[in-house]
């Protein structure tokens, strides 16, 4: 035992007379200090952090060539090797990281959250509890800036542009029916839970040029990655049913879940608008597996499949009579993606997914019977080629194969069918000359074996810093559409339609406690479809030969900060638009279009009950209708839209899962809005058509529904 204590004292007599001091400052390369900087010796405890002025000082036992290190958050790590010896002195010079969270971002035409850098705007959580939403995350994009509201459409309408102008994609690969089918009158909702997603980013114009095929935007959803345990869900709601189960196992996950809905009860207690011969019916399940093998890559494999049916009767003229309007069909949609690094610096994703619908629209004796197979694969590597510097390309090819047979009191009248590739190549650099200026210059090319057409599409970003928590941004580009099916199946003799986006945004603070957002911008359409109507309703003597624009101010304010508990936004946008396409005789405001929208929504947490009550409130300026007993097109408005939704969640727990009851009732003022007005197709003696008012099919909705996890 003494010789023990006696090597120790030896060993500790040594290390006191080997220490060296390392003493210095650390500046920027202006010469500024910098304050609480992290300075240490390579894998040990010795160092210390720098003061006010930069001054730092510490002593170490470590003996020989040694790397000092110096870190701090926005800043470059700066390593130096150097021989220890008795004392040290040195000014150490650190440099701005343009990498940070507090770089500049650019972000002209997007509302992120999915990605750290940029603000979030809407989680899963946010479209669930938006009491106007009901758990569609299209309704709750609706309450973000430059949407236009759409109770009779259910649809994303944004800035100006048509539903099909938007493309939603999941996990960076297409969705081709991201809603459920559309019929004439009736709003739709969109096809995917909010559950699938931890991040909604929202681009309301000047995207990426990894995305193409959408004159107007793109909502790009990004699905969870493994789920923190096993679950099992049950949820009971006043339309329908759901269950799901989710087995999670160390690196490997599969949820799977089906549903049920039928609105025949829910219509006969509420009144409804629609004259409903057979409410809507539906049946759906999806199953998700996930597999992650290292920290760098996931493996994601997802698959819905639903069918439904409907009908109803609408009028059709003075002498009483109505139309059966029916619908049914399924759908189903896959998607197969993975992730990965070749490296620290460069990694990459791939993946394919598909979606087949086989849909039957009945009017009266009429049907509609349409069938459609949409398979897209796509790849895309990102490289951080410097610190300032990041180089995305990548490529995807789509076919589609679509299928229509419109018969005629059981005789086939018309069938239309083509077949499509589309190539799409991007590439794309983000270049960040400092922590203030960045710029993202990008290119895509197409081509669209259907109309025999390339398409080059350039397009620039950039943003100024202006303050810690504000910066300047602005977007230019080309966007292409190939023409919708609609059309491609009549004549394939067509070209891309085309918009050029112009943007310019300012934004200020930060989303987890309050952020404002001033977006201007403006459209211009070229090459859009127009055509004339034949005897049978269809469409003849295609061309590209519509035009038009869109322009306007979209505004949006987040406060959760101010009290406690509390989180709401505002919106307001302010559109002036006009085309020529379709069936216009003249450029139009199109019928979908409020020149002013507004919406306010609001949630506060009240901790002592664990309930959260939400209030959500819209109102729109009148729409434009065409009168076929006037002279002029689309020139008379209908009155202003409003809409006062609220919601209740209670969360209490069953286990260690938490578990919702939740109740929201829309318009709850019962406001009779009408949307908009249709013509009867038979005129009286006099010539005139009767307009019959379009209305959302409820006029006040309540929904219950009791979601279980345990």
């Amino acid at each position: 035992m003494k010789t023990i204590f006696t090597i120790f004292f030896i060993v500790l007599s040594v290390n006191s007379f080997s220490q060296a001091t390392i003493s210095g400052r650390v500046l920027t390369k202006n010469g500024e200090p910098i304050p609480g900087v992290n300075i240490f010796v390579e894998n040990t405890y010795d160092g210390a952090s720098s003061d006010a002025d930069g001054n730092f000082s510490f002593t170490t036992t470590e003996t020989g060539e040694q790397k000092l290190i110096a870190s701090f958050i926005g800043y470059k790590t700066w390593q130096k090797l150097l021989v220890l010896d008795a004392e040290i002195n040195l000014q150490i010079e650190l440099h701005e990281n343009i990498n940070t969270i507090d770089a500049v971002t650019i972000t002209a035409g997007s509302f992120a959250a999915d990605d750290e850098s940029r603000a979030s705007i809407m989680k899963s959580l946010d479209v669930y509890t938006t009491p106007s939403a009901n758990g569609d995350v299209m309704a709750a994009i609706r309450t973000m800036p430059g949407t236009q509201a759409s109770a009779d459409d259910g649809r994303l309408l944004v800035r100006g542009g048509d539903a099909y102008e938007t493309s939603t994609y999941i996990d960076g690969l297409i969705a081709a029916k991201p809603y459920y089918s559309k019929t004439p009158d009736v709003a739709t909702r969109g096809r995917f839970a909010p559950s699938l997603f931890n991040g909604v980013q929202f681009n309301t114009g000047g995207y990426s040029a990894e995305y193409g095929q959408a004159l107007s935007s793109v909502l790009v959803l990004k699905s969870t990655d493994l789920p923190d345990d096993d679950n099992t869900g049950i949820s009971l709601m006043s339309i329908g049913a759901e269950a799901n189960r989710t087995e999670r196992w160390e690196n490997t996950s599969l949820m799977v879940s089906g549903g049920y809905t039928n609105l025949s009860l829910y219509d006969k207690i509420f009144n409804s608008s629609i004259d409903w011969e057979k409410p809507v019916e539906s049946v759906n399940g999806s199953a998700v597996f996930r597999h992650k093998t290292r920290s760098s890559d996931m493996l994601k494999a997802y698959i819905n499949a639903d069918y439904g049916e409907l009908a109803y009767l609408v009028p059709t003229g003075n002498s009483g009579n109505k139309m059966k309007i029916s619908n049914k069909g399924g759908t189903v949609y896959s998607n197969l993606s993975y992730r990965d690094c070749f490296s620290e610096k460069s990694c990459y994703r791939i993946g394919v997914s598909s979606t087949w619908q086989d849909n039957r629209l009945g009017l009266d004796s009429d049907d509609v019977n349409t069938k459609e197979l949409n398979i897209e694969t796509r790849f895309a590597v990102v490289h951080d080629i410097s610190d300032g510097v990041k180089l995305t390309w990548g490529a995807n090819e789509t076919f589609n194969k679509y299928n229509q047979d419109y018969i005629e009191n059981k005789n086939v009248l018309y069938n239309g069918t083509f077949n499509d590739h589309l190539l799409g190549a991007f590439i794309e650099p983000e270049i960040k000359f400092s922590k203030n200026f960045g710029i993202r210059p990008g290119i895509r090319n197409e081509y669209s074996s259907a109309i025999q057409h390339w398409n080059i599409a350039p397009r620039f970003a950039l943003a100024l810093k202006t303050g810690k928590k504000a910066q300047l941004a602005g977007a230019w580009g080309l966007y292409y559409q190939t023409p919708q099916a609609d059309y491609l199946k009549i004549n394939t003799n067509l070209d891309f339609e085309q918009a050029t986006h112009y943007i310019a945004s300012y934004q200020f603070g930060d989303n987890s406690e309050r952020l404002f957002r001033a977006e201007a911008y403006y459209k211009k359409y070229k090459k859009l479809i127009t055509y004339t109507l034949a005897e049978n309703g269809l469409p003849e003597n295609l061309q590209n030969n519509g035009h038009g624009y869109a322009g306007g101010l979209d505004l949006f304010w987040r406060d959760q900060k101010s009290i406690k508990g509390f989180d709401y936004w505002l919106t307001y946008s302010f559109i002036d638009t006009k085309r020529k396409y379709q069936y216009y005789p003249e450029e139009a405001t199109p019928y979908f279009i409020s020149k002013h929208n507004f919406s306010a929504v609001g949630k506060y947490w009240v901790n002592k009950i664990n309930t959260q009550f939400g209030a959500s409130f819209s109102a729109a300026s009148g729409r434009p209708y065409n009168n076929p007993n006037t002279n002029e097109f689309n020139a008379e408005r209908t009155k202003m839209y409003s809409d006062l939704s609220l919601n209740m969640s209670h969360v209490f727990y069953l286990g260690n899962q938490y578990s919702v009851l939740y109740c929201s009732v829309n318009n709850v003022l019962g406001n009779n809005n009408v949307l908009s007005y249709r013509p009867t197709n038979v005129a009286d003696a006099q010539g005139n058509y009767t307009l019959v008012p379009v209305k959302r099919d409820i006029k006040r909705f309540v929904f219950i529904g009791l979601f279980l996890n345990f």
